[in-house]
């Protein structure tokens, strides 16, 4: 059996828990009922692949050996927020104390095993802690399960470190019953709140580091610097966020983590088509590689966004008609699922192995000094890879009309964010303020954009269900998934009735401002000497 949950807890350092537990016995809070539930021993060994994967993606992995069973926990870190820790554990039960974590079953075997991928599991250290138990209710049902730990961290060749701490996990829905008990309990006992959690106390026990994050090199960016030292500079940050989000992005709990990831990609690759003329052809054949691995996040992306929309679905139908929506939820559940693992085959191949150790050593190598076109002042180049952007905006934007096909809104969202990844580019360390406010104006454009190309993308899903799955769907389901579509087209409409606003947003005064400021900062080309003409006018200085 796996299953995952929300776990609600206080930890609290003790210097000894025989006061805890005494004034527990004592029956101090009227209306509060304390029950022993006993005392175990806890033999816990946390583990981790080579480059610390799981810790990568804020994840513990855990062993609990217990009476002759075992018990495999992935738990979330989190920091504490007013004493409290809320993390998202994923559990499973072993076949025996000896078991191999990667064989576990269910929910938590298969993230797991997604999150190692080809990498082997290894022990980090051991815990074994005695633990005495009490169940606390009030008359309305449990509050919370006391723990009270006698903690060894066993060290080679020493002493093993120890951790006193008393835990006091939340039953569900019973967060505010349970205060006034907790704070009488610190005030009775002296407690203070523990700063680390035991993984990290037992880190810094056994001198464990993980590794610290990659450097590819450098990122930040000024105006001194040529077109390839600021492209490689970008290129290393989105390639560093693109790594850091893989492990969660494998682990599968956290969408974000897929998004940043996905995200990242598509920064890479316009990043390399925004400075190509100013990349080695060695470096832009990383372009294509890139892409394929944004076709295997994106399919699985975009369907996680229409699963996160089900909820509001079903929020437009009456409650006795809702769970018409749950069969095209769980085909969407199918189609996610064989995606995820066409993903995760083509992040556990050679190839993406190649790709990411390839674009990591080029990074490292920064721009060859044997391609010319690389060696160009920034600011002299700046302008027109930003002004060759908006024009193309512009041309397109200037025909868009609420009769336009979604195609033509789709294609503009398009250039739109190119020219908003342009701006960012060059607008942290070059052009600064003015650029990345230009950058806003773009972003809120491509939002509604954004928008409508997701109520297009929702319209052709179900159309497409309808087709291919009509016979197995419901009449009541089949009629609500038109529901649905037909919102989607008002939805849509909606969105283009706003876009006129937010498109004058960028057609105004302040993209002159911005052209002015960075024509004035562009080099101005020093005369040749064998010719008698004048260099050209700076396009800031034509009337």
């Amino acid at each position: 059996m796996s299953e995952a949950t929300q776990e609600i807890e206080w930890q609290f350092s003790a210097l000894d828990t025989r006061p805890v537990a005494r004034w527990l016995e004592s029956g101090a809070l009227p209306g509060i009922s304390v029950e022993p539930a006993g005392t175990a021993t806890l033999d816990d060994t946390y583990f981790d692949t080579p480059d610390w994967r799981i810790h990568r993606a804020r994840y513990t992995c855990r062993l609990r050996r217990k009476d002759g069973t075992a018990e495999l926990t992935l738990k979330a870190m989190a920091e504490a927020e007013g004493g409290i820790r809320s993390r998202r554990e994923i559990t499973a039960a072993l076949t025996g104390p000896e078991a191999d974590p990667l064989a576990a079953p269910g929910r938590a075997g298969d993230a797991l095993r997604a999150v190692c991928g080809r990498q082997p599991l290894q022990p980090l250290f051991r815990l074994v802690t005695t633990r005495t138990t009490y169940h606390v209710a009030d008359g309305e049902g449990p509050l919370a399960e006391v723990a009270l730990d006698e903690t060894a961290i066993p060290l080679e060749g020493e002493e093993p470190a120890r951790l006193t701490r008393v835990e006091v996990e939340v039953a569900p829905g019973a967060l505010d019953r349970v205060r006034p008990f907790v704070d009488a309990m610190v005030a009775a006992c002296s407690l203070g709140p523990a700063t680390t959690a035991k993984f990290e106390a037992a880190l810094v026990a056994t001198g464990l580091r993980p590794p610290p994050a990659p450097d590819f090199g450098p990122e930040a960016v000024d105006p001194s610097m040529t077109a390839g030292q600021v492209a490689y500079a970008v290129l290393r940050k989105q390639f560093r966020v693109f790594l850091a989000n893989e492990p969660g992005t494998r682990l599968g709990e956290d969408i974000e983590a897929l998004h940043d990831m996905r995200v990242a990609t598509r920064r890479l690759r316009a990043a390399m088509a925004a400075f190509r003329p100013y990349l080695s052809p060695r470096l832009l054949a990383f372009r294509d590689q890139f892409g394929w691995v944004a076709r295997a996040l994106g399919e699985v992306r975009d369907l996680d966004v229409q699963l996160e929309r089900m909820e509001e679905w079903r929020a437009g139908f009456p409650p006795e008609r809702a769970h018409t929506l749950d069969a095209i939820e769980a085909l969407l559940q199918r189609r996610r699922d064989a995606a995820r693992r066409r993903m995760l085959q083509a992040l556990d191949s050679r190839r993406y192995e190649r790709l990411c150790d390839r674009f990591a050593a080029a990074l490292c190598a920064g721009p060859p000094r044997s391609f010319a076109p690389g060696r160009v002042p920034i600011l002299a180049v700046a302008p027109d890879l930003v002004e060759r952007r908006y024009r193309t905006v512009r041309r397109l934007g200037d025909r868009i009309k609420k009769s336009s096909p979604p195609d033509a809104y789709h294609l503009l969202r398009i250039e739109a964010k190119k020219l908003r990844y342009a701006l960012e580019f060059v607008g942290n360390g070059i052009y600064g303020r003015p650029a990345l406010d230009f950058s806003a104006r773009v972003t809120a454009l491509q939002d509604v954009l954004g928008l409508h190309q997701d109520a297009y993308v929702a319209i052709e899903m179900l159309e497409e269900l309808a087709e291919s799955a009509g016979r197995r769907l419901e009449p009541a389901t089949l009629m609500a998934m038109g529901i649905l579509a037909e919102r989607y087209r008002q939805s849509a409409a909606e969105l283009r009735a706003r876009f006129p606003a937010v498109y004058k947003g960028i057609t105004g005064p302040e993209w002159k401002r911005l052209l002015k400021l960075m024509e004035a900062q562009r080099p101005v080309p020093a005369p040749a000497a064998a010719s008698p003409k004048a260099a050209p006018a700076r396009r800031g200085d034509r009337s």
